[in-house]
């Protein structure tokens, strides 16, 4: 019998969410070099109100640190012998940046994991299959802790293919997988070309992260069509911890805001945005006290929402989870567009594999979008084509192409290439 989802406890009061927030910053100024050079005379804060006079962090900044600074760089609070883990981020987007816990904060990773199994339903009695890398990337390791912290068995698919990933959950009888939104989908199709669907048969529930898709309506359907189990999504960065949980009972992710200070601000401006408006997601961890960020800028685009998802759980309410990333986003004849926003459409056809999205600008200088799709059914191309023009209001050039011709996307899927000529000269980040 699965476990009944569990969700965290009630957000703190400000007062004492303010206490801790400045119980970080004053150890952070006293020891940690990094900090101390940007934060010095700011705090403590009288408020959440003066978060605008703190600095932003951003991946650049610690990246230049630890450049000036190899290996490690001086975000660290404590003496070198106190950290114990070491982990970097997988350069998808940028130089890879290193990342020190010690054993306190790894403690802290291991609760906040645990919160996410408890939210869909993961206990004692399951058997938790991660199919991730065993490499020095933390979603690995942050969710075989996790998993250890619910008491559930644990099913390691580090250095398979999909083909023995399949047959391993198969005959252990895993009854969670965990993985990117794109390798679940990519690995049902598998189990069905090679006659392995009895292989599903034992999986309850897939828990994803990585990249924005397990939020996606139409994504998600997919997921749980091909597995016969419920789609979970939740989120987190190596540099900030897991910092958000999904919400078992509307879908979509609630911020933890019992861990975190979370902003919602308009990237250009630095300004909150108002309800209903998309902005970029700032967090600060509260108890990730060795290696701290300060206002980090995630990337991350979510929708500011006043509504609750209905059920009182605690922390705003993601309804539509990570919407896609600022690095990510282009605009083509005065719109924002997401690369998620193109897959929710093309992910609501059936016959739909592997996608490539390339921006362009066409001889009369005109910016362009153009999608390669491996489709079953080359004649739905119009459909798809028809649907883009109606919901983004802009035309897509769609180019049917037969499965197995674009490469697989197994781990943080990267489908996106922009061709466009680069503008005269590009506008700073606030940091």
């Amino acid at each position: 019998m699965a476990a009944q989802p569990q969700i965290p406890a009630t957000v703190p009061a400000d007062a004492e969410r303010l206490a801790r927030f400045n119980a970080l910053l004053e150890q952070a100024v006293e020891t940690n070099a990094f900090q101390r050079r940007r934060l010095q005379g700011l705090v403590p804060l009288a408020s959440f109100d003066d978060l605008a006079a703190l600095p932003f962090t951003t991946k650049d900044d610690l990246v230049v640190d630890q450049a000036a600074n190899p290996p490690f760089g001086t975000n660290l609070t404590f003496p070198l012998e106190r950290y114990t883990h070491l982990h970097q981020t997988s350069g998808t987007s940028g130089t890879t940046l290193r990342v020190l816990d010690t054993p306190e904060d790894w403690a802290w990773w291991r609760r906040n994991l645990g919160v996410v199994f408890r939210a869909a339903g993961v206990g004692a009695e399951d058997r938790v299959a991660l199919a991730y890398s065993f490499g020095p990337y933390i979603q690995f390791w942050a969710s075989y802790e996790g998993a250890r912290d619910v008491g559930a068995m644990v099913i390691a698919l580090g250095g398979m293919d999909s083909l023995q990933r399949l047959r391993t959950i198969r005959d252990y009888g895993a009854t969670t997988l965990l993985c990117t939104p794109t390798y679940a989908v990519h690995l049902a199709r598998v189990a069905e070309q090679h006659a392995l669907t009895d292989a599903l048969a034992s999986v309850e529930r897939v828990v994803c992260t990585g990249e924005p898709g397990a939020s996606i309506a139409s994504v998600r359907r997919r997921i749980q069509v091909g597995w016969g189990a419920k789609c979970f999504d939740h989120a987190g960065l190596s540099e900030v911890g897991s910092f958000a949980y999904p919400c078992d009972s509307c879908g979509g992710m609630h911020l933890r805001e019992d861990e975190f200070v979370a902003e919602i601000l308009d990237p250009e401006t630095g300004e909150p945005v108002p309800d209903g408006s998309t902005g970029e997601l700032v967090v600060t961890a509260l108890a990730r006290t060795g290696f701290p960020v300060v206002r980090y800028r995630t990337g991350d685009v979510v929708e500011a929402s006043a509504v609750d998802c209905g059920v009182g759980h605690p922390g705003r309410w993601l309804p539509q989870g990570i919407l896609g990333r600022t690095d990510d986003m282009v605009v083509i004849r005065g719109m924002n567009v997401f690369p998620s926003a193109i897959e929710q459409i093309l992910r609501e056809y059936e016959g739909v594999g592997e996608f490539r999205i390339t921006f362009y600008s066409d001889p009369a200088a005109m910016d362009e979008v153009k999608v390669e799709v491996e489709l079953a059914r080359p004649i739905e191309a119009r459909a798809i084509q028809a649907q883009l023009r109606q919901t983004l209001g802009l035309r897509v050039r769609i180019v049917p192409l037969k499965p197995g011709i674009l490469p697989t996307q197994v781990g943080k899927a990267r489908r996106v290439a922009d061709l466009r000529p680069a503008p005269p000269a590009a506008l700073s980040r606030q940091g």
